[in-house]
């Protein structure tokens, strides 16, 4: 079965609304470029640009029907294929219901094969807005309802769904909390964990016991002896299996209601990485420099939230001498682990050599960082864990308060402090191109260089 979802990037859904009913109880239009993601289970458009329509190209516009020029539609066109872009057209329907028309079947019949023609092997889409509700039709190239839109930013914000997303009586507590619609939000979430050690096998199962609907689980790395102080659901036995194996099985074990997947490959492989690219909410579970560049630009490109963690002790000669967190938030537009220096290309080279020659390096001196394997504690990652799950739930019900728009929480555990930032993104660093925000498919993906499997 395929899914399909719209995603609007923060400010794209106002804008949309400030254009559709400028005028009261006439209808209005608008086009939004997109760009795509497209797999064997998923079809997405995520907005890129809102376009206005001016007013000389509506043929009609009045309160139950409206139609727009050739001379607006070749205009929108060329733009995107320019752009190697998709393009979705909104209308609205003031005061009206929140359901596609005969009239709009009719404009769509026009509208759709002209899009088609132009922009052939894309997705297109349209949705209908009224004051409060939204839905959506995708083309790719047969119609079909979307079933889930969402708006993501400052808030992750479910907007429609279709999908059947009933509610255990075991998340009755959680209900208390944060209300039903907000579970229904969880249960419709579609999230990637990205390393299974430490911080990961806890975030798995915080997000598991939240009640997230379908979970998917990314490491290729096997337990060694070393995690088992540390990872949730390891045993002394499951030394050489692979985590995220040992994860699914911890996890369904259970028995709640969430679907997990365990995908045991590293997300370096580009196969691997574009499994990513169907998650709503990703977590950046591992300590190693690529895999997080790689996550960075999924954000960027396919407006996916991504809640990056880190922890660092300082030890010496077996005193600790300082226990630091961090959980960085990365959407577009916000400050990336780039321009905030968590991750650099002079690491990732080093990350990116071969085993002797990263010895080599090490012998030479020139990265003692990597000569020994770095401390881990359970409560300093556990913990870690939890403040990065506290994260989506605010972005989820703003229980922070709306003043609270930080993008990265530091926690010295040593002197009992937390404190938050938000910082500008750097001028020259990809995560303020917003070019590349909500471009979505390229090829290569993300426009990288990946690498190539050998038997």
């Amino acid at each position: 079965m395929t899914i399909s979802r719209f995603i609007f990037r923060d400010g794209h859904l106002a804008q949309l609304r400030q254009l559709l009913f400028d005028q009261p109880g006439i209808e209005g239009a608008a086009f939004v470029l997109c760009g795509e993601a497209h797999t064997a289970g998923l079809q997405k458009l995520i907005s890129h640009a809102v376009v206005p329509i001016a007013d000389e190209d509506y043929l009609v516009r009045e309160p139950l029907r409206l139609s727009i020029g050739s001379r607006a539609l070749a205009r929108i066109t060329k733009l995107a294929r320019y752009e190697n872009l998709s393009i979705l057209f909104a209308h609205s329907h003031p005061g009206g219901s929140c359901e596609f028309s005969e009239q709009d079947d009719g404009e769509e019949d026009r509208l759709l094969p002209f899009l088609q023609a132009r922009l052939p092997g894309r997705l297109h889409g349209t949705v209908v807005l009224t004051e409060s509700e939204i839905t959506g039709r995708i083309y790719g190239p047969d119609r079909k309802k979307v079933e889930t839109i969402w708006s993501i930013g400052t808030r992750i914000r479910l907007l429609r769904s279709i999908l059947a997303a009933s509610i255990p009586e075991f998340f009755d507590r959680q209900i208390r909390a944060f209300g039903k619609e907000n579970q229904t939000l969880l249960r419709s979430l579609h999230v990637g964990v990205v390393g299974v050690g430490g911080t990961g096998s806890a975030v798995a199962e915080q997000l598991y016991r939240l009640g997230i609907g379908s979970l998917v689980l990314f490491d290729g790395d096997r337990l060694d002896k070393t995690n088992l102080n540390r990872v949730y659901g390891a045993r002394l036995d499951d030394v050489g299996q692979y985590k995220v194996e040992i994860a699914k099985r911890h996890l369904d074990e259970i028995g709640l209601s969430t679907t997990v997947e365990a995908v045991s490959e590293h997300i370096t492989w580009e196969e691997t990485a574009r499994r990513l690219t169907e998650c709503d909410v990703l977590f950046g579970c591992t300590d190693k420099q690529i895999p997080r560049a790689i996550l960075v630009q999924l954000s960027i490109r396919y407006a996916i939230p991504v809640f990056d963690l880190g922890v660092l002790l300082e030890s010496v000669h077996g005193q600790l001498k300082g226990v630091h967190g961090r959980v960085t938030t990365l959407l577009p537009g916000e400050a990336c682990l780039i321009c905030r220096e968590r991750i650099s290309a002079e690491a990732m080279r080093l990350e990116a050599l071969s085993d002797a020659d990263r010895q080599s390096q090490i012998s030479d001196g020139y990265a003692p960082e990597l000569a020994e394997p770095a401390p881990a504690v359970i409560p300093f990652t556990s913990a870690v864990a939890s403040f990065a799950v506290s994260e989506l739930l605010h972005r989820i019900t703003g229980f922070m308060g709306p003043e609270r728009h930080s993008t990265e929480l530091l926690v010295n555990f040593d002197q009992s402090k937390v404190r938050t930032n938000r910082v500008s993104s750097a001028e020259n660093c990809l995560c303020s191109t917003e070019s590349l925000f909500g471009r979505g498919d390229e090829i290569p993906l993300l426009g990288m260089v990946w690498p190539t499997r050998t038997m």
